[in-house]
């Protein structure tokens, strides 16, 4: 009965250390793996994540565009991978082997993805909110660049105190898009009216008068405000 007790308390020592030896193992190559992956592009830190938890059915998306484009950093000359944005949490994602992985945030690099050009700001809208925000117009001669801000938000359920309205599960929804300009380092949401637009360029009002009205310019869209804005720089 000794020797049979005995052979037990063995037996389980063993499964214990091989169980341990396996999860070192599984330690020591997922440390490998992320290192070979950094290793790859250097220029990037890395955390890895796991997709949406899909437990809780939210209607819409984190996202504008869920595809990966291609992608150019202006601050390295490496090959960079496929990058999509996530406007609601504020990521560039990418994927790497069926992982997924956020790029480092960095306010002193542009980043174009699908021709479109992205820069980070820290506090954009001194409402301590930090994000990437959209290139709208830059030259070299630029007095003032055109920022656009596009977001996501994220509405809660909605459940009825009554039983005439209906139940309404979470979602995402894409906000409304906020124009920001730089003015002598300095950045400044766009006015959205045209007397508050006046009052910011007050040696220019009746040359910026006339273009408003001769351009039926519109204060909610790219093309409008791109228009108004090169017209800005050569003042």
């Amino acid at each position: 009965m000794f020797e049979s007790l005995q052979l037990k308390t063995i037996t389980m020592f063993k499964k214990l250390l091989l169980f341990f030896l396996l999860f070192c193992l599984q330690n020591t190559w997922s440390q490998i793996e992320i290192s070979r992956v950094v290793s790859l592009y250097s220029y990037m830190n890395f955390r890895n994540n796991s997709f949406e938890d899909n437990s809780v059915k939210t209607e819409g998306s984190q996202y504008i565009d869920n595809t990966f484009h291609s992608s150019t950093f202006t601050c390295i000359s490496e090959a960079t991978p496929p990058i999509r944005y996530n406007t609601y949490r504020e990521e560039m994602e990418f994927m790497i082997e069926d992982k997924l992985y956020f790029l480092d945030k960095n306010e002193n690099c542009e980043l174009k993805i699908n021709n479109i050009t992205y820069k980070y700001f820290v506090n954009y809208d001194n409402k301590n909110n930090d994000g990437y925000l959209i290139i709208l117009n830059k030259s070299k001669d630029s007095k003032y660049i055109l920022y656009k801000k596009e977001k996501v938000k994220f509405v809660p359920a909605y459940f009825p105190g009554s039983s005439y309205a209906e139940e309404k599960p979470p979602k995402y929804v894409v906000d409304k898009s906020k124009y920001f300009i730089k003015m002598q380092n300095t950045l400044t949401a766009f006015p959205e009216k045209k007397s508050v637009l006046l009052k910011l360029f007050p040696n220019n009002k009746e040359a910026i008068e006339l273009f408003l009205k001769e351009n039926k310019i519109k204060f909610n869209e790219d093309s409008s405000l791109q228009l108004l804005i090169n017209f800005l720089n050569t003042l």
